[in-house]
C-alpha cells in the first residue's frame, strides 16, 4: 500500500508546473520536463494530455540519440506581470540537431531545419514569448537530433532554459558564450601559437630553396590544427551548421591523412610505397564515414563512429611505419624526428581510447582537447628545432660539396690546355665554358714528334662530379697514348673507358706538314669546314663496346681555311622559347673565331657544357 501511495505522490508531483517566482530576471526552467520519441503536430496543443508521458529532469545530457523527440514543459507565471516583453532562451537539444519552438500552440521560432545539412551544432538562441496575460504558459519544442561523435556539445549546467524579460534573456545568451569562449581560451590561445608556426613553416621554403620539408610540415600542422580547433569552438570558425562543420573536419583531416606521406619522404627519404597509401586512404576513409553518413542522412550510431574515428587514429599510428621506419634509408641518424612524430601521434590515439572507453564528461573532453592542442604545439615547436639542426647540418654538408667541387673545378682546369696554341703551319684555338662547377666536356691539343698536331674534343654523357671523373679517366688515357692516328686514339679511349660507367662521344683529327688533315669520329657532331659539315663516319660512342673500329677520313685542308670542333652544348643552346641554337646557326658562324662561337651559343641561352675547339692552317 505504501508503495502504491508513493507512486501516486510522484505522479503527483511530475504532473505539476514549473513555478516561476518573477520574470525580472531570467528563470532557469529546471525541473521535471515531459518526453516523447516520434513526431505529431497535435503535441504542440497546450490542452495535449501528456501525463502519460515519460518525465525528464532538465536541465539532461545533450541527446545523442537519433530521430524525432518532443519536449513539454508546464509553467507557471507569477499574477504580477512585467511591463516590459519577455523572452524565452531555448538551450541545446543535441550535439547535432534543429528544432521548432511552441509557447500554447503557436510557432514562436525556430533554429536551423530538419533536412541534415541544416543541423546545427550546440548553440542557444533567444525567441520573444506572446504576452497573454494568463498565468499559465505550456512551451513545446519538435526536436530532431543526430548521433555527431565529432561535435563537443554543450555544458549540461549551461544547456537549461530561461524565461524572463527580452532584454534579461538575451543578456543571459550573451553570458553563455561568453562562459563557453572562457572554457575553451586557453585551446584558442594556444591555437593562435599554433596559427603562427603554420605560417611561418608555410613561408620559409620561399627563403630556402630545396627545403620542401618545412613547407609539407606546415601543411600537415595545419591539418592537424584544424581538426582540434574546429570541434573546439566552431562559432569562431563561422562553422555552426553541422554540414559546415563536418566539411571543415574533412578537409583539415585530408591535411593530416594525405599530406603526411610527403613530409615522411622529405625527411626521411623513404620511398612510395603500396603499404602507406592504402593506410593513408584507409585512414581518410574510416574517419570521413561518420561525416558523409550525417550528411547523406543516415547517421550511423555514436558507438559505431567512435569507433571508426578510433580505427583511423590506430591506422594513422601504424601506417606511418612502411614510410619512416622500415624503408627509411637514414632512420638511425634522426631518432628524435620519429620520437615528435610518435609523440603527436600518441597523444591523438591515447584521447581517442580515452572518449571510447573512460565515457568521459563533456568538461573532460574540453581538456583533453586542450592537452592535444598543447600537444602538438610542442610538436610544432620540437620539430622547429629539429628541421632546424637538420637545416643547419645540410647547409654544412653542401658547403663541404662545394669546396670539393670547386678543387675539382681547379684540377679540371689544370688538366686542359691553353686556350690558344700557335705553331708554324697552324693556330689552334680552343675555348671551354661549363654549364657547372664541373663539367662533362674536354680537349686535347697533342703535338707528335713527326710534325703533326692532333686535337681532339669529347663530351661525357652525364652531369656533374661523376662525368668529371669519367673526364679525368679520359684525359689521363690520351696523355699516355703515343700514337698519332685518330681512329688509334679513339681505340686507345675506348679501352680505357670500358666499365667505367659511362660512354663519350669523342672527334680526333690530326694535321700534319703539307695540309693533310684525317678525321675519326665516335659519335660526335661532324666538324665543320669553310661554312660546311665534313661527311665523317659518325662511328660507336666510347666505352660502350670493346674492340669497336672507327674509320679515318681524310682531306687536304687549304692555306687560311679553318676546321672547327663543336660539343652539343652549341647546338643544343635554348633560348627563353625553348628554340635551339641548331645545327644551322652553327654552320653559318662555323668560320669564326672559337672564342665568337662560343660567346653566340651561351647568348642563345646556354644549357650544356661548350666546347670549340678550330684548328686554322696558316700557309
Amino acid at each position: 500500500m505504501k508503495l502504491l501511495y508513493l507512486c501516486l505522490l510522484a505522479t503527483l508531483l511530475n504532473a505539476q508546473p514549473i513555478a516561476i517566482q518573477s520574470l525580472s530576471q531570467p528563470q532557469p526552467l529546471t525541473g521535471q520536463w515531459k518526453f516523447q520519441e516520434g513526431d505529431d503536430p497535435r503535441w504542440a496543443q497546450p490542452d495535449f494530455d501528456d501525463s502519460q508521458w515519460p518525465t525528464i529532469a532538465m536541465p539532461d545530457k545533450v541527446n545523442q540519440e537519433f530521430g524525432w523527440r518532443w519536449y513539454r514543459v508546464h509553467l507557471s507565471l507569477p499574477s504580477s506581470g512585467v511591463n516590459e516583453p519577455i523572452g524565452l532562451l531555448a538551450g541545446p537539444f543535441g550535439a547535432a540537431f534543429a528544432y521548432e519552438v511552441y509557447a500554447d500552440g503557436k510557432k514562436i521560432g525556430s533554429l536551423g531545419g530538419f533536412g541534415a545539412t541544416e543541423l546545427h551544432l550546440p548553440t542557444v538562441a533567444v525567441y520573444p514569448l506572446p504576452t497573454t496575460g494568463s498565468s499559465k504558459l505550456v512551451l513545446a519544442f519538435r526536436v530532431r537530433s543526430i548521433p555527431s561523435a565529432y561535435t563537443i556539445p554543450a555544458e549540461t549546467e549551461a544547456s537549461a532554459s530561461y524565461i524572463g524579460t527580452l532584454e534579461g534573456v538575451r543578456t543571459q545568451e550573451k553570458l553563455w558564450h561568453a562562459d563557453r569562449l572562457q572554457g575553451r581560451l586557453y585551446g584558442l590561445l594556444i591555437s593562435a601559437a599554433i596559427v603562427m608556426a603554420v605560417l611561418f613553416f608555410l613561408t620559409l621554403p620561399l627563403s630556402r630553396r630545396g627545403s620542401l620539408e618545412y613547407f609539407w610540415f606546415g601543411l600537415f600542422l595545419a591539418g592537424s590544427l584544424g581538426f582540434r580547433l574546429i570541434p573546439l569552438y566552431p562559432e569562431s570558425l563561422g562553422l555552426e551548421r553541422v554540414v559546415s562543420s563536418n566539411l571543415g573536419m574533412a578537409i583539415s583531416l585530408s591535411g593530416g591523412a594525405l599530406v603526411l606521406p610527403f613530409l615522411l619522404i622529405e625527411l626521411f627519404a623513404s620511398r612510395h610505397t603500396l603499404i602507406g597509401w592504402l593506410g593513408a586512404v584507409l585512414m581518410y576513409t574510416m574517419a570521413c564515414t561518420a561525416m558523409a553518413s550525417q550528411l547523406f542522412d543516415v547517421p550511423l550510431s555514436i558507438e559505431t563512429q567512435r569507433m571508426l574515428i578510433l580505427g583511423a587514429t590506430v591506422v594513422w599510428f601504424i601506417y606511418y611505419f612502411p614510410f619512416a621506419w622500415q624503408y627509411s634509408t637514414i632512420r638511425g641518424q634522426l631518432p628524435a624526428m620519429h620520437a615528435v612524430l610518435l609523440f603527436h601521434m600518441s597523444g591523438t590515439l591515447i584521447q581517442h581510447f580515452a572518449v571510447r572507453f573512460l565515457q568521459l564528461t563533456e568538461s573532460q573532453g574540453l581538456w583533453l582537447q586542450t592537452i592535444r592542442l598543447i600537444t602538438l604545439l610542442l610538436v610544432t615547436f620540437a620539430m622547429a628545432i629539429l628541421l632546424n639542426r637538420r637545416a643547419a647540418n645540410l647547409a654544412n654538408e653542401k658547403q663541404r660539396l662545394s669546396r670539393e667541387i670547386a678543387a675539382a673545378a681547379e684540377v679540371q682546369t689544370l688538366m686542359l690546355p691553353g686556350s690558344a696554341q700557335g705553331g708554324t703551319e697552324t693556330t689552334i684555338e680552343a675555348v671551354y665554358q661549363p654549364a657547372s662547377e664541373v663539367g662533362g666536356d674536354f680537349y686535347q691539343i697533342l703535338d707528335r714528334l713527326d710534325g703533326s698536331r692532333v686535337a681532339l674534343v669529347g663530351d661525357v654523357s652525364g652531369k656533374g662530379l661523376k662525368a668529371a671523373m669519367l673526364v679525368s679517366v679520359a684525359i689521363g688515357a690520351l696523355r699516355r697514348e703515343k700514337s698519332s692516328s685518330p681512329a688509334a686514339i679513339l681505340a686507345g679511349l675506348n679501352e680505357a673507358l670500358l666499365g667505367q660507367g659511362g660512354f663519350v662521344t669523342c672527334c680526333c683529327i690530326r694535321y700534319t706538314p703539307g695540309g693533310e688533315l684525317t678525321v675519326a669520329s665516335g659519335g660526335h657532331p661532324a666538324p665543320y669546314c669553310e661554312g660546311r659539315e665534313l661527311e665523317v663516319s659518325a662511328g660507336l660512342p666510347l666505352g660502350v663496346v670493346a674492340e669497336a673500329d672507327w674509320e679515318e677520313t681524310h682531306i687536304i685542308l687549304q692555306p687560311g681555311t679553318q676546321v672547327t670542333i663543336v660539343s652539343d652544348g652549341v647546338v643544343e643552346a635554348e633560348n627563353s622559347t625553348r628554340e635551339l641554337f641548331g645545327f644551322d646557326r652553327t654552320r653559318e658562324i662555323s668560320t669564326k673565331s672559337a672564342a665568337e662561337i662560343a660567346e653566340s651559343a651561351k647568348a642563345w641561352g646556354q644549357t650544356d657544357d661548350i666546347t670549340v675547339v678550330t684548328v686554322r692552317r696558316n700557309t
